[in-house]
């Protein structure tokens, strides 16, 4: 620690000589030079101007380095952090040491005293010469333990009082706890916090604060941003501006408190069953009681008592459509839309009955008679029924269409397109140069068509053509498709089979045989199986021969050849080879 202090007062030295010459020497000037008169004109010449001036081109500018260049502030010391952990550089001078009536040494600043284990103080930071010249502590700082449950510590920021465990008096800069068993009591600037555990604790903040009190069943906490607070079945909890509150399962409520032209706001009553709400942005509110339900916005109003009366009434002076609509459900409803004297569209329904106009289209229904135009009458449909049996016609100008019938007994249709008619045992539907249908009693169907033709009797035989595809089905036992590349046919249950046109392959299957074809470079690879007695196969290189799966068996392939024999597999061939390359 001298060195470094020495080493301070070189420095220390060296930039005082520094300065001094910088600065040249200058004394004042003494009584002969202050009386001398001045021969220089006011204001510098043309020759010193530019002199200053060439100066400024050759030189530098020069920054002067601040006072404190590891000064920082403590809102940025507070954001990186350190991780220097050390207390005061450690105390320098003799070590001195006292053994009655209590043991105690000291060194420079600090000291220590001590009664095991009824006595312990340790103090830094009194007054010495060290202070000055190695930077130790220059305020007290004491600690001590005494009587094994009293601490004591008396410094600069923090001081401390423990009688462990049931007082507590703390001072850490300007923050003051005191504890007293289950007491406490903190007071800093701006807040404070008073506890008397576990009944109620208290707290506020220069922005908002707390209280609890679990034997009232209360907690409450606020800020400027959000709070909330309940007390047993009460509660009120706010966001910003937005607050919802209530008294569970009572009375619920809302407000989010807007004030800019969107505040909402709701009422929830459920023991009377009555809720109601406002939106100030589209200015609508909805009401219920019980079954009544109130709708009220710019463009509509209604009003209705579930499950039996509806009403909608429109707005056209505030933007909505002129309209009416009630129903008494399930004997009347009457909806009308645009002006009374002229409306737009009418809807009339009564049981058994129903008649709507709009400017283009016309219905009537009813159990007797029922008639319908669209399109300004360009289509109509008049029917007789359905209580007896019913009698209809339908006709499209625009088309050219008319059909008529008289149910069940007869149906007829004409049109540019085709011709159909139908009676209970026989019918048929033409499209003129496409297609063709006839229907026989009670499932035959006989169609053609420009591709091909299909005689079908349901739900039992399907034969038919399109194209180059044919299929024939007799459910549930026989299928057959066929098409250009491709062969399906099942005789359910003992006969299958599967033939692909692209490489000729083909599986069958017939009771217990198995038939094996595909088409391969040199020829056909085929397999036939009895099973479970016997196999065959030939191919392009060889061929095999196998009974009861390998019980005993042979196979060629080229020159090589395999014998099995108890399912055992032998090599015959290469064998032979060999001695007949060895004569």
């Amino acid at each position: 620690m001298r060195a470094i202090g020495w080493a301070f007062a070189s420095l220390a030295l060296t930039v005082a000589s520094t300065a001094s010459a910088q600065m040249g020497g200058v004394v004042p000037p003494g009584p002969s030079q202050s009386q001398a008169p001045s021969k220089k004109p006011e204001g510098p010449t043309p020759e010193e101007q530019e002199e200053v001036h060439n100066a400024y081109l050759r030189s530098e500018p020069e920054v002067a380095p601040p006072a404190e260049p590891l000064a920082i502030s403590p809102e940025l010391r507070a954001k990186i952090g350190t991780d220097w952990m050390a207390g005061p550089p450690s105390p320098e001078g003799p070590l001195e040491h006292k053994w009655f009536p209590y043991y105690e040494e000291r060194r420079g600043d600090y000291r220590l005293r001590m009664v095991p284990p009824l006595f312990l103080e340790h103090t830094r930071g009194l007054p010495d010469p060290s202070q000055q010249q190695y930077g130790v502590p220059k305020t007290e700082d004491t600690e001590g333990l005494y009587g094994l449950v009293y601490y004591r510590r008396r410094s600069l920021n923090v001081d401390m009082d423990v009688v462990f465990p049931a007082f507590w008096r703390v001072r850490d800069r300007d923050n003051h706890v005191l504890i007293v068993g289950p007491i406490l009591h903190r007071e800093a600037p701006g807040e404070h916090d008073n506890w008397l555990a576990p009944l109620f604790f208290e707290g506020e903040r220069k922005d908002g604060g707390y209280f609890h009190s679990p034997l009232l069943l209360t907690t409450s906490h606020w800020d400027t941003h959000e709070a909330f607070t309940m007390a047993g079945p009460y509660f009120r909890s706010r966001l910003g501006t937005d607050v919802t509150r209530g008294v569970f399962p009572f009375y619920f409520g809302g407000d989010n408190g807007n004030v800019e032209g969107n505040r909402r706001t709701y009422t929830l009553v459920p023991p009377l069953l009555y809720y109601h709400n406002e939106h100030e942005l589209d200015a609508s509110t909805m009401t219920v009681a019980g079954p009544v339900i109130l709708q009220d916005d710019p463009k509509r109003s209604v009003v209705d008592v579930a499950p039996l009366f509806f009403h909608i009434g429109g707005k056209p002076e505030s933007g909505g459509v002129n309209e009416v609509h009630t129903t008494l459900f399930p004997f009347f409803h009457y909806g009308r839309v645009g002006d009374p004297a002229n409306p737009d569209e009418t809807l009339f329904i009564l049981p058994g009955y129903l008649r709507r106009v709009t400017k283009h289209d016309d219905t009537l229904l009813s159990l007797f008679y029922s008639h319908v135009t669209t399109r300004d009458g360009a289509t109509s449909l008049t029917a007789a029924g359905p209580v007896l049996p019913m009698w209809w016609n339908y006709r499209d100008v625009d088309l050219g269409v008319h059909a008529w019938a008289v149910a069940p007994f007869f149906y007829t249709s004409d049109s540019p397109a085709g011709h159909d008619w139908l009676t209970p045992l026989v019918g048929r539907f033409e499209t003129y140069g496409e297609s063709r249908t006839w229907w026989a009693f009670p499932t035959f169907t006989f169609h053609s068509d420009t591709t091909g033709w299909e005689n079908d009797f349901h739900p039992i035989v399907y034969v038919g053509r399109d194209g180059d595809s044919s299929h024939t089905i007799v459910a549930p036992v026989f299928w057959d498709f066929v098409n250009p590349k491709s062969r399906t046919t099942v005789g359910f249950p003992l006969y299958w089979r599967f033939a692909e046109g692209q490489d000729e392959s083909v599986v069958q299957v017939a009771a217990n045989t198995v038939y094996i074809q595909k088409k391969v470079a040199g020829g056909t690879d085929w397999q036939f199986h009895l099973l479970p007695l016997f196999s065959y196969g030939e191919d392009p290189g060889g061929y095999f021969w196998n009974f009861l799966f390998g019980l005993a068996g042979y196979t060629r392939e080229g020159a090589s050849s395999t014998v099995r024999a108890l399912w055992i597999p032998f090599e015959s061939a290469p064998a032979a080879a060999a001695k007949t390359a060895g004569r």
